[in-house]
């Protein structure tokens, strides 16, 4: 064998050595990456309030909770991968809907930017306004007007949430909100019996510019009327969060 070809045989099987070792670091860095997006375990249980509990207490296995298949994550030019909700809830016999409001470090630095910031916020601070934007139907009788935003056919109401828990991850950060609906007079199994709702929006605005007469920093819709609701079973997401904290 001259020099020639055992040099070219060595430096072929360097070159695959390597190709393989780049292959091998990019799948690593994907499931790392998916890995670590994943919601914290002790977030993915719904938070059990005094309203979950009693109407759990009351439904049992036939609490009723569904959601949708909706957008996860926002996809706007200006805040594309911004936001997300990874998980979410309608409960109407609780009247009431979790979610579970995840957001990268990289969003942080990109408000800091968008806003023109002298410093960027810590992860810990209180940076995004997350609100739900209820769409109703006053029309009924009326199904065309549905997308319309005029006041005399559609009524938006904005809800508050009553109570949030917070969790991070290395490269993402975790908010679980409880919206009891009560708190902005909705009724949601009304709603739903008489078809009156028509859409259901998070809504996240930047804290420091917080005017809901503007157009939210982000937003993604859990509910369209004219969409499938997916039935989730109680004990996946009940039973569990009940049973830790006994």
């Amino acid at each position: 064998m001259s020099r020639v070809t055992r040099a070219f045989r060595i430096t072929g099987k360097l070159i695959k050595f390597l190709i393989g070792v780049l292959i091998f670091t990019v799948i690593a860095l994907i499931i790392w990456r998916v890995v670590s997006s994943n919601n914290p375990k002790d977030m993915k249980r719904l938070i059990p309030n005094e309203k979950l509990i009693s109407a759990y207490e009351e439904k049992g296995d036939d609490l009723r909770i569904f959601k949708q298949d909706q957008r996860s994550v926002t996809s706007g030019t200006h805040n594309y991968g911004y936001f997300a909700v990874t998980d979410y809830a309608f409960i109407p016999d609780a009247n009431q809907i979790q979610l579970l409001f995840r957001y990268n470090n990289s969003t942080i630095t990109a408000t800091a930017e968008d806003y023109g910031l002298e410093e960027t916020p810590a992860r810990s601070d209180n940076i995004y306004d997350v609100t739900l934007l209820f769409a109703i139907d006053i029309t009924p009788e009326n199904k065309d007007d549905n997308l319309e935003t005029d006041e005399d056919s559609v009524r938006f109401v904005r809800v508050h949430a009553s109570d949030c828990e917070s969790g991070e991850k290395k490269l993402y950060n975790f908010r679980r909100f409880v919206f009891d609906l009560e708190t902005a007079e909705l009724d949601l199994n009304y709603l739903l019996d008489e078809e009156l709702l028509i859409a259901v929006y998070t809504d996240v605005y930047y804290i420091g510019d917080l005017d809901y007469e503007e157009t939210p920093y982000g937003t993604l819709c859990l509910y369209d009327y004219l969409e499938k609701n997916i039935e989730i079973k109680p004990k996946k997401t009940l039973f569990e969060r009940f049973s830790d904290e006994e």
